[in-house]
């Protein structure tokens, strides 16, 4: 595996101080992904690009990002690498409420028929 530099220089203060180890197929995804939300891609146009499904570019963007790797996407243009701390936190912001809400329907989720059923059953075991 070859190491890439994830860092990112701002005012002068450089986060994360460490190298991310990364696959073969994780780099030349990576690589295919420009900067700037402008120039964002799909994740169809990644998958005919390297020969992988859209499923399989949606799980390793995933885990790109928790090797620490800047990458923003948006529902219709797809993904980029962050210019500038405005479009990181952007991003953040807009991913931040969207797991709000699922944390919400996870929550009323556990308030249906069938999982009370299942509650019901694990504590009469």
């Amino acid at each position: 595996m070859e190491s890439i530099q994830t860092e990112l220089n701002l005012y002068g203060l450089k986060f994360p101080k460490q190298e991310t180890k990364l696959t073969k197929l994780e780099q030349k995804v990576f690589r295919l992904i420009p900067v700037g939300k402008e120039n964002a891609i799909t994740g169809a146009y990644i998958a005919k690009t390297l020969h992988i499904s859209t499923r399989h570019v949606i799980e390793l963007v995933r885990r790109l990002r928790l090797k620490h790797c800047d990458i923003g996407s948006t529902t219709n243009e797809g993904y980029y690498r962050f210019k500038d701390a405005k479009e990181y936190s952007e991003f953040m912001n807009k991913y931040s409420k969207e797991q709000a809400r699922k944390n919400q329907v996870i929550q009323a989720m556990k308030a249906t028929p069938i999982a009370q059923q299942i509650v019901i059953d694990l504590n009469n075991e």
